[in-house]
């Protein structure tokens, strides 16, 4: 997975706050990075919002790239914090995943999702990424069976330092878990990020949400706020 992210510069006074985005006030058609709370690795792939039967969703638009990734502004800096989406895969060798830490002075970060191997034979995987986009993987556990057009709910917790501990659960059952004193990025920004080795998968995600741990403040309804900026 190279080249990643790019290095976003945000002003030292941005702190953390708890967010969510169900994708449910955009058009079809839009790029995530129309709104004001998602910045788009350029010139990776597309994230573009879709009509799922009266739902609105994210979908995978490579563009002839085989990475992709968005930062969310809404989350701004995060510590110790849960990133949580609705995953759909279809298609083979292929990492739909949920971003943490991102540094927002070299880009490093974490990264935790799911990966299609082959038919209904799957993995969960936790990702270091570093400054230059090359990744080392941190925890790599099996998963089966990971079915096509079905959504399962990804959760990635990152919290403390020294060791840093990152925990992927899907559908509420914790299923990869390890322990960082390697890399130990303290705090950063969420996103979205993925790959792909062959053919181009179509991922769907959903339901966007970052719970701060150390946030007083309560979720931001993404929908009404983004109604407020049109």
């Amino acid at each position: 997975m190279k080249k990643l992210f790019i290095l976003f510069i945000f002003p030292a006074v941005l702190t953390a706050a708890s967010f969510s985005d169900d994708f449910d006030s955009y058009t079809p058609g839009d790029d995530l990075s129309d709104s004001i709370y998602w910045l788009k690795l350029d010139p990776g792939g597309s994230l573009t919002v879709a009509d799922d039967g009266g739902n609105g969703i994210v979908e995978t638009v490579w563009n002839g790239n085989s990475y992709l990734g968005y930062v969310c502004a809404g989350s701004l800096i995060c510590s110790d914090a849960e990133v949580r989406a609705k995953v759909m895969l279809n298609g083979s060798e292929g990492l739909a995943g949920l971003i943490s830490r991102v540094d927002p002075i070299t880009g490093a970060c974490y990264i935790g999702g799911l990966y299609r191997v082959y038919g209904t034979i799957g993995a969960t995987m936790i990702l270091y990424i570093n400054s230059s986009g090359d990744f080392s993987i941190l925890s790599n556990d099996y998963f089966y069976p990971l079915h096509e057009d079905t959504w399962y709910d990804v959760a990635f917790e990152v919290t403390g330092s020294d060791p840093v501990s990152l925990k992927l659960s899907v559908d509420g059952t914790l299923n990869s878990g390890v322990l960082d004193t390697e890399y130990n990025i303290d705090s950063g920004m969420t996103g979205i990020g993925g790959n792909y080795q062959s053919s181009p998968p179509l991922f769907g995600i959903d339901d966007f949400t970052v719970t701060d741990f150390s946030s007083s403040m309560e979720a931001n309804s993404f929908g009404a706020i983004k109604a407020s900026f049109r």
